[in-house]
C-alpha cells in the first residue's frame, strides 16, 4: 500500500494505492469512489476496502481516494460535481503515468453515482463499470446514457437507505449490452456483516472477465 496525492482542481486529493501480492494484471487499475462525505465516507469504507480487497486478490491494483474535503485532501464538499471532477482527475492522473492502462471504475452509494457519471464521462478510457448500492434517488442517473462498458451492479434487497426498488427501476431502464445486476438476500445498505459475501461476489463476477480482457 502507498500514499500519495494527486492534483485535482480543487487542490491535492489524497489516494491509497492498493497492490496485489500476486500482481499479475499489470495493464488494469481500479479506481474506487467512496459514499457521500458530508455522512462520514472516506476512502477507508469498509465497504470501499473491501472491494479494493477483492480486485486485489484478482490481480489488480485498486486505487481510493478523498474527494476534495475529506480526510488530507484539499477543498470543500462539491456538491456531487465536484467529486465527480475529482474522480476524472485521478482517472487523468493515471493515464498521464500509464497511457495504455484500462480501467474500471466502482463506487458504492454516493461513489456509485459518482462513478456511473466518470464512465459516462470517459467512456473511451473505462473498460467496465461496479455500481453496489447505487444512489439512484438523491443523485439522478437516468438523464445519463446506458453504459457501453461492461457493467455490474451489486444490491442489497434490504437496503434500507437506497431502495431497492428504484435500483432495479433504473437499472432496467438504463441496461447496457452488458449488464448484470447481482441481488443479494438479507443485506442492507451497509452490508454489516454481509462483507465476505459482497467480496466473493465481485470476484465470481471479475474472475472470468479478466482474462478475456
Amino acid at each position: 500500500m502507498s500514499h500519495f496525492f494527486i492534483h485535482g482542481s480543487a487542490g491535492m486529493l489524497e489516494a491509497t494505492l492498493d497492490t496485489p501480492k500476486n500482481f499479475t494484471c499489470r495493464d488494469k487499475s481500479v479506481v474506487i469512489c467512496h459514499p457521500h462525505p458530508l455522512f462520514q465516507g472516506t476512502m477507508n469504507n469498509k465497504v470501499i476496502t473491501t472491494i479494493s480487497q477483492a480486485f486485489n486478490n484478482l490481480g489488480i491494483e485498486a486505487l481510493r481516494f478523498n474527494y476534495r474535503g475529506v480526510g488530507k485532501s484539499q477543498g470543500s464538499y462539491g456538491g456531487g460535481d465536484g467529486e465527480l471532477e475529482d474522480a476524472l482527475s485521478i482517472i487523468d492522473h493515471i493515464h498521464q503515468n500509464k497511457p495504455n492502462q484500462k480501467i474500471i471504475l466502482a463506487g458504492f452509494s454516493f461513489g456509485g453515482a459518482v462513478a456511473y457519471k466518470a464512465a459516462m464521462r470517459r467512456e473511451a478510457d473505462v473498460l467496465a463499470l461496479l455500481t453496489i448500492a447505487p444512489a439512484v434517488v438523491n443523485f439522478p442517473l437516468s438523464n445519463y446514457p446506458e453504459p457501453s462498458m461492461a457493467w455490474c451492479l451489486v444490491q442489497g434487497i434490504d437496503d434500507e437507505v437506497v431502495s431497492y426498488h428504484e435500483v432495479c427501476k433504473f437499472f432496467i431502464n438504463q441496461t447496457s449490452h452488458d449488464a448484470t445486476l447481482i441481488r443479494l438476500n438479507n443485506v442492507g445498505h451497509f452490508f454489516h456483516g454481509q462483507l465476505v459475501k459482497l467480496r466473493k461476489q465481485i470476484e465470481r463476477y471479475y474472475q472470468p472477465r479478466v482474462s478475456q480482457w
